[in-house]
């Protein structure tokens, strides 16, 4: 045998000595919060286990991995609302706490359950109508409740003739009833709350997280639902179908998380009547893919309609010329 052969821990000893305190200690049957964070900002890592087959081994790595992510995004987003710019916690604890029951109880619970409840008793377009006059509720609100825009003539001018090509395009052929107006009523309830919900967030929410507002938000939402649909519906007649369930996925991931993600991110940049006009733009998207996938009909009344649309959100949101040469003046005397 070879006299640089080791054979036993005696001869390792001898050779390098005891180990050191530090070289012990990193000896741990966990991951702390040191090595979870190596793990994470390292790209690859091999993990060794005596107990654990293949199988086991690979899942709990894309668990660790999966937390890590998820985790440290929400915990780092939290951290990053609840601070304040001296560093502590508490200063933004409230603004945060508001915000989130404003959207969870105004959008997630009553927006959605109104919304929900009123296309049963009346049609998808007298619905997309209603919430047309979102804007111009979101004009009059940030003009006399908040106090965060300028309610000027031609953004006026520019929703009404948006409400008009709304209604050119989904103009209903339906009887109204109690039903439906019960309906219309819950429709109207649904729009005001998302729209009172939209300038709140415009109007305090500027050093707010969309993703944290979201999480919550829908958290909570998605409780209070639950509560509301077990006490007042029968979960015994739901029946379960391949078809409903890939939409209530779809409406859950691109529905509600990237898109409410990237209106309450629109919300920050953005004036809230101008977000606001994205409920004209919906129904013209709605037309075009079914008309693409479904082969629906497009008449030349829903040709009006999308131009009158088109015109409408044009009149709202591009300045005027007096206006222009007002901002040139500016910049050339700045200059």
């Amino acid at each position: 045998m070879s006299a640089h052969t080791v054979t036993s821990v005696e001869q390792l000893e001898a050779i390098y000595g005891q180990p050191s305190g530090a070289a012990v200690w990193k000896e741990i049957d966990h991951i702390n919060a040191g090595y979870r964070a190596f793990i994470e900002a390292a790209p690859f890592f091999a993990l060794a286990t005596e107990t654990l087959s293949p199988a086991e081994a690979a899942a709990g790595i894309a668990a660790i991995n999966t937390l890590a992510h998820l985790g440290t995004g929400v915990i780092t987003s939290i951290i990053g609302v609840l601070r304040d710019k001296t560093g502590s916690f508490p200063v933004a604890l409230l603004p945060l706490c508001v915000l989130t029951a404003v959207g969870c109880l105004l959008v997630f619970w009553i927006d959605y359950a109104a919304v929900y409840w009123a296309e049963l008793r009346i049609s998808s377009g007298l619905t997309a109508i209603i919430f047309s006059t979102m804007p111009l509720m979101a004009s009059l609100l940030s003009a006399y409740w908040t106090r965060s825009e300028t309610l000027t003539g031609r953004k006026v001018a520019g929703i009404v003739v948006g409400i008009l090509g709304t209604a050119l395009l989904f103009w209903p052929h339906e009887h109204l009833g109690y039903q439906q107006t019960l309906g219309m009523l819950a429709a109207l309830g649904g729009c005001l709350s998302a729209t009172i919900n939209l300038v709140t967030m415009k109007k305090y929410g500027h050093n707010s997280d969309p993703f944290v507002l979201n999480f919550f938000g829908m958290g909570l939402g998605t409780a209070c639902l639950l509560v509301m649909s077990a006490a007042l519906e029968d979960w015994h007649s739901v029946v379960w179908t391949q078809s409903n369930v890939l939409a209530i996925l779809y409406l859950s991931v691109f529905g509600s998380v990237i898109a409410f993600s990237s209106y309450y991110y629109l919300i920050k940049k953005m004036d809230a009547t101008i977000v606001s006009l994205s409920t004209l733009i919906i129904p013209i998207v709605a037309l075009i893919l079914g008309r693409a996938f479904l082969g629906e009909m497009v008449t030349p009344l829903a040709v009006a309609g999308i131009v009158t649309i088109l015109a409408g959100v044009a009149i709202a949101i591009l300045p005027s010329q007096s206006s222009s040469k007002l901002d040139s003046f500016r910049d050339t005397r700045a200059g």
